[in-house]
């Protein structure tokens, strides 16, 4: 609940700069994607079901379905009745679906903006404590970031930089690694959201042909063909139904692995700045390309290693 109602508050005082803020576009175009995958398959199973409903107008027409005279529309409308009804809810689902969406932006970005907000802290607050959450991601980048400002804690103290050693675990690392809990976090959280996508389609899907079945009860003559007819098109609603979980399936783990790949590059680059400092390649700052929406935080982290870097005595690294 805590940082659900830091969430709130990080959205309140940056809502006048929604589409001026790099972070805060990341933010919506990750919401659009998380409701998009969504809104796109439900789209398409609404159309499929539209090309379903044209074939079966032409039984209706040939076992007598009255008033066809109009071209069909009050067989369209009676079956849509139901699908129509629930458009204010589909588009309810999708704008919750939205923003749960920027909070999974929000939730990506705050390991960089905590590391952010303490490098720009530290310098007027020697005493400024840096604070990873237990359960945060890029595990990679969070611990070696606490033992890197703790290197910094005490260099301070002694008043001066000094080379210093990496710990086995950090100094064989050379590329970006697969963080198992960021995967962990956030395909279970895509997971709950393709399954909620999922039933509220099918359950759609299944109306729609319920209604076929309802109209033809009550209006045709011959129930037992009809019962047939449609009992044959089953087939028909189990592949969409099968479609639409292999689709929704699908776009949400290429999702986590677009958001993942998102950031991935920009933690390494960090991790890596931060051990050639350690090394006492003092001048080495980050520099990420095409990370535009972590800027910010790695300006106030720079900020920190200039301050470092002009206001202590350094040691040269040997070799």
């Amino acid at each position: 609940m805590g940082m659900l109602k830091k969430f709130q508050a990080s959205l309140n005082t940056t809502y006048q700069q929604l589409f001026k803020r790099d972070e805060t576009k990341f933010m919506v175009w990750v919401g659009l994607k998380v409701s998009g995958i969504s809104f796109i398959i439900t789209c398409f199973v609404y159309f499929f079901l539209f090309e379903v409903m044209r074939v079966n107008l032409a039984f209706f027409k040939a076992h007598g379905f009255p008033n066809l005279e109009d071209g069909g529309d009050v067989f369209f409308d009676y079956i849509a009745s139901g699908a129509v009804d629930n458009l204010p809810i589909i588009f309810a689902f999708h704008i919750s679906l939205f923003f749960i969406g920027v909070y999974v932006g929000w939730i990506i970005l705050r390991p960089f903006r905590v590391m952010g907000d303490y490098a720009e802290g530290i310098i007027e607050n020697p005493h400024a404590v840096y604070k990873v959450d237990e359960f945060s991601t890029y595990k990679l980048f969070t611990r070696f970031s606490e033992f890197f400002f703790e290197y910094l804690r005490e260099s301070r103290k002694k008043g001066e930089l000094v080379p210093n050693i990496i710990p086995p675990q950090y100094s064989r690392i050379h590329q970006p690694v697969l963080d198992k809990v960021f995967m962990l976090h956030f395909g279970l959280l895509l997971t709950i959201i393709s399954i909620a996508s999922c039933v509220f389609i099918t359950e759609n899907t299944e109306l729609v042909f319920q209604k076929m079945i309802e109209l033809a009860s009550k209006t045709l003559n011959n129930p037992k063909a009809v019962r047939l007819y449609f009992q044959d098109q089953l087939f028909l609603l189990n592949d969409l139904v099968w479609l639409t979980v292999i689709f929704i399936t699908a776009g949400y783990m290429a999702l986590g692995f677009h958001l993942y790949n998102k950031v991935s590059g920009a933690a390494f680059g960090i991790f890596s700045t931060m051990r050639a400092f350690m090394k006492g390649n003092y001048f080495n700052r980050v520099h990420l390309v095409g990370y535009t929406y972590l800027r910010e935080h790695t300006r106030k982290l720079n900020k920190y290693l200039d301050y470092m870097e002009n206001n202590y005595s350094k040691t040269k690294s040997k070799g």
